[in-house]
């Protein structure tokens, strides 16, 4: 069965809390029954379509996936109004509406139950025209209300400055404590529910407390109390610096500035105590120390280092002396996951065998060839200015011509083909850019080698570890770490190739090994286990894992071989109990005896029946377990 994705956008809160959602909701189920046609909502909550803020949205997740193909191309798109769509200035509004069509979808507006599709524009060109004045009168209603709204805006602050109570509700948002239900000629009161839980929130920050701290006392107390979900690190972060806590709001519109004092009531006794809030906030040293030394992490704040978990990113942080970098969600209690931390050190030298390993790679090309994009863009540079010419010949033509029909359809097709190559070459130049310096060295093998000194490695305020940052940046895509059951896990994956470098625990501790897994489009494989797209035939399959078993080859013998160079640096082994945190002395395993199984400790004491079995085996303790363990 089609689908219809119905797409349902509101700008403002009221209309939420009003019939707007649930009107288009009702009238595009009753289309989709209609039609025969499966529904799908696409809600864009609080997301105006004017100068096109909604086209970033899940209108535009929902165009690139009909591009990706994870949405049919046939499918439909149903709004209540073409000005759902768009009201930006009507070229861009038209662009929009151009792109969808082109894509291949149907769009079917629930006002008219008008249906537009390429063959309906083609056959009827005056649909096209209706499309573009249903552009227009949205986008000269939105500036008219934009208008409106600056003139209410500056008149409402007027009445503030006399002294008399507004609620000025059309640009900005109002702090979560504050309850702004009323009129626009209402002062802004105290909210029912969240003006008691912040002032909770302000005396434990007056007592000290951290910003974590509050979070997890007002999700334990009041769970998902704020708008349904759980208390947001940002939104408590904010609110400690925010000025509306003794009355200020500031406004911003039509290039304008507004400050406008005791336009809320205080949350805080009085300026002093907004004042003290500054000072917790130094104590609790969210304000830097400038007289210390720069601390430099090798990974931090590139957005390469990422939790296997939660897909998150990672940041430093020292622990006794020791840098170690943590999971960022899992610090702000959020995306389900822990703050787990890994050592800073075990990462980087992981990260510095493989970036040598890189250099040593005698058939890994310096970046990526890019000849093939550039040449793409000036083809379609070419094209695009054959259809401009093209289409201005057209026009001049229909201006003149009795009728304009076959021409109005050529000059669309010619319009939209136009287009496409734009948005072509748009997506060339976006993915030139993106390649442009990665994977690209940038300094020689020499100079590398005078960088990862063991001195320079280990000396966290070495300023030439800036340098050693730019080369990671540059070759590494990206580092992604894993903590299950005690063990860790590293792998690292280069730009522009599809195996990754596994550094991590095997068997037990303290065990580790390197190895290799590969990703690409036509396979998954994991040295000699390789998983191949269902009408692969057995010739592929072979000659796959052969080249598998050959490039995982190259990668070991390229690994023994730095990780020899760097010992001459002098970096030590890798201990392998370094991937091993947290397991300590009662580490323990099952083993099967005779039929029976036991949990036995690695150290330790161990159950009489187990004692009495080593002894009737006359094995030791370590070759009694890895001969019986399960």
């Amino acid at each position: 069965m089609p689908q219809l994705y119905s797409y349902i956008r509101w700008s403002t809160d009221r209309q939420e809390k009003g019939t707007t959602r649930n009107r288009q909701v009702a009238a595009a189920k009753a289309y989709a029954d209609e039609a025969g046609l499966e529904m799908v909502e696409i809600i864009e909550p609080g997301v105006s379509a004017f100068r096109g803020k909604n086209r970033a949205g899940k209108l535009g997740d929902f165009i690139d996936a009909v591009k990706n193909q994870a949405i049919p191309s046939d499918s439909w798109l149903y709004c209540e109004n073409l000005d759902r769509l768009s009201r930006d200035q009507v070229d861009e509004a038209l662009r929009l509406f151009l792109e969808l069509i082109g894509l291949g979808l149907t769009i079917v507006t629930g006002m008219d139950r008008k249906v537009y599709n390429r063959e309906s524009i083609r056959q009827n060109p005056t649909d096209l025209m209706i499309s573009i004045l249903m552009f227009i009168r949205g986008n000269e209603e939105s500036e008219t209300k934009s208008n409106r709204t600056v003139g209410n805006v500056v008149a409402l602050v007027e009445r503030h400055k006399e002294g008399l109570p507004v609620n000025i509700k059309s640009v900005g948002r109002h702090p979560f404590w504050i309850d702004d239900s009323g009129s626009q000629y209402e002062a802004v009161k105290e909210h029912p529910v969240y003006w008691s839980i912040a002032r909770e929130a302000i005396n434990m920050f007056l007592a000290g407390d951290g910003i974590y701290t509050v979070k997890r006392y007002l999700d334990n107390k009041y769970p998902n109390s704020l708008k349904g979900k759980e208390w947001d690190y940002q939104v408590l972060k904010k609110m400690r610096d925010n000025r509306a806590l003794i009355g200020e709001r500031t406004i911003n519109v039509a290039g304008a500035t507004y400050k406008l004092d005791n336009y809320y009531p205080w949350l805080c006794k009085d300026e002093a105590e907004f004042l003290t809030l500054a000072e917790r906030k130094q104590q609790n040293n969210y304000k830097a120390k400038k007289d210390k030394a720069e601390e430099i992490k090798l990974l931090s704040g590139l957005q390469v280092l990422r939790c296997r978990k939660c897909g998150g990113t990672m940041h430093s942080f020292m622990n006794h002396g020791s840098a170690r970098y943590i999971c960022t969600n899992g610090v702000h209690l959020q995306k389900n996951c822990s703050g787990w931390s890994i050592s800073a050190q075990l990462v980087e030298h992981c990260t510095m065998i493989s970036l040598l390993i890189a250099y040593m790679d005698k058939g890994r090309k310096d970046g990526i060839d890019t000849t093939a994009i550039e040449e793409g863009i000036s083809r379609k540079e070419i094209l695009i200015t054959d259809l401009e010419s093209r289409i201005a010949n057209m026009t001049q033509a229909i201006a003149i011509a009795p009728d304009v029909s076959a021409l109005a359809v050529q000059l669309n097709a010619f319009d939209m083909e136009r287009k496409k190559a734009v948005l072509e070459v748009d997506k060339l130049k976006e993915r030139l850019h993106s390649l442009k310096g990665k994977g690209s060295f940038g300094v020689d093998i020499t100079e590398f080698l005078v960088l990862i000194q063991w001195a320079v490695f280990t000396n966290i305020e070495d300023p030439d570890r800036n340098k050693i940052r730019k080369i990671i940046s540059s070759i590494i895509e990206s580092v992604v770490v894993d903590k299950t059951d005690g063990c860790i896990t590293i792998k690292i994956k280069y730009h522009h190739k599809d195996e990754w470098l596994v550094f991590g625990g095997v068997n037990r501790k303290p065990y580790w090994a390197f190895s290799v897994e590969y990703f690409t489009d036509d396979e998954i494989g994991v040295g000699n286990e390789v998983y191949v797209k269902i009408n692969s035939n057995p010739l592929n399959k072979k000659v796959i894992i052969e080249h598998m078993d050959g490039l995982n080859q190259t990668y070991r013998n390229l690994f023994n071989i730095c990780n020899g160079m760097l010992g001459n640096f002098g970096y030590s082994d890798i201990s392998g109990a370094s991937f091993w945190p947290n397991t300590g002395q009662h580490e323990r395993v099952n083993i099967k005896f005779e039929g029976v199984i036991y949990s036995v400790a690695l150290n330790g004491r161990i159950p009489k029946a187990v004692t009495a079995a080593l002894e009737s085996t006359g094995l030791s303790r370590k070759d009694f377990i890895e001969r019986y363990k399960v």
